[in-house]
């Protein structure tokens, strides 16, 4: 996807322009609310956490905590992927460094596992995709037990998740998501599989500003204009006459190696600087694409979010892979450069 002809170079560079910045996301936010704690960072200082969190469309959002890794599950992990043995890479290949996850829509609800873990309707609605299973409660272990998933391989036994579309008040559920698992650092050669249970939002739901044509992190047309052949009467939708509405978010690709998650649940994670990952981040992980389409083209009336607006799309993964599966496409696909189809295959 990172290189690839199905979506547009152009939407590729309204894709995450800000993305550094957006790491900002819930605990700077969160200063609006009354202060009452610390919590531990990588760095071993502090920072400040709100007793309730933040708001996300007029919903108190919950702080977060750091989820230590496992770090014997971690090393084993390492150990079983730098064990492997790259498959030959066949004669000509497209050098396109990826593989993917192809999904359809799964369930929709008003859970979040990662936000809300274990609470039941305290969020905004969510369209979920990939495993079926996926509510306020699930855990990495209940991933693995869910065999059934609305993705492509089965061996992707993770949960995904956007906050719901609405047109004219009635939801729009994603046509297509495919995943796409790649590197757009310097010296691939250094990816290695995420680790197992780990967590990562994109995106930030607070954010309620207009997304006028050439906004970065903005809705687009495929088929047809990119910015659409007309917009909505706010300005902040494309009318896609003669195409369908698309979204493209990437996630960050480098990782603090040492927590599944933390109180913002961005922390834990960074996009590279310069082609590389920082000594704060250094382990490189594969970097997480998701393309939406939806099956719609839209009209003067535009959409909203169930989060807001358009500005505040917000994507949530929460990782789990049949370990061999993930670990054998990340050595033949992503460090080799060559891209692979859903099935792994070149």
């Amino acid at each position: 996807m990172l290189g690839d002809r199905r979506i547009p170079p152009r939407a590729m560079r309204l894709v995450n322009r800000a993305a550094p910045a957006g790491r900002i996301g819930y605990v700077v936010v969160a200063a609006a609310v009354a202060v009452v704690g610390l919590v531990l960072v990588p760095n071993g200082g502090t920072a400040a956490v709100s007793e309730v969190g933040h708001q996300d469309a007029g919903m108190t959002m919950a702080a977060g905590t750091w989820i230590p890794v496992d770090q014997a599950k971690w090393n084993a992990q390492l150990a079983a992927f730098r064990a492997m043995t790259a498959r030959p890479v066949p004669p000509n290949p497209n050098r396109n460094a990826e593989f993917n996850a192809t999904c359809t829509y799964s369930h929709s609800a008003q859970d979040d596992p990662i936000v809300f873990p274990g609470q039941p309707g305290a969020s905004h609605m969510h369209s979920f995709i990939g495993n079926d299973g996926t509510s306020a409660r699930t855990t990495f272990d209940d991933l693995m037990r869910f065999t059934a998933s609305s993705c492509q391989p089965l061996q992707d036994h993770s949960a995904y998740w956007v906050p719901t579309l609405y047109e004219h008040e009635q939801p729009v559920q994603p046509k297509q998501v495919v995943v796409y698992y790649g590197s757009l650092l310097s010296d691939k050669s250094k990816t290695v599989p995420m680790p197992q249970g780990l967590r990562m939002i994109m995106g930030d739901a607070m954010r309620q500003v207009p997304t006028p044509v050439g906004a970065v992190n903005q809705f687009y047309c495929a088929g047809g204009p990119l910015d659409g052949a007309s917009r909505s009467r706010d300005g902040n939708w494309p009318v896609c006459d003669g195409g369908t509405l698309h979204f493209t978010m990437r996630f960050p690709d480098c990782w603090d190696g040492r927590h599944l998650d933390s109180p913002d649940h961005k922390s834990h994670v960074a996009f590279g600087e310069g082609g590389r990952c920082t000594e704060q981040f250094p382990v490189s992980i594969p970097a997480v694409t998701f393309s939406i389409s939806y099956a719609t083209s839209g009209s003067v009336d535009g959409f909203r979010l169930a989060s807001g607006m358009a500005s505040s799309m917000h994507g949530d993964g929460f990782f789990a892979w049949d370990e061999d599966s993930m670990g054998h496409r990340v050595k033949d696909c992503v460090v080799q450069v060559v891209q692979c189809d859903t099935a792994g295959g070149y």
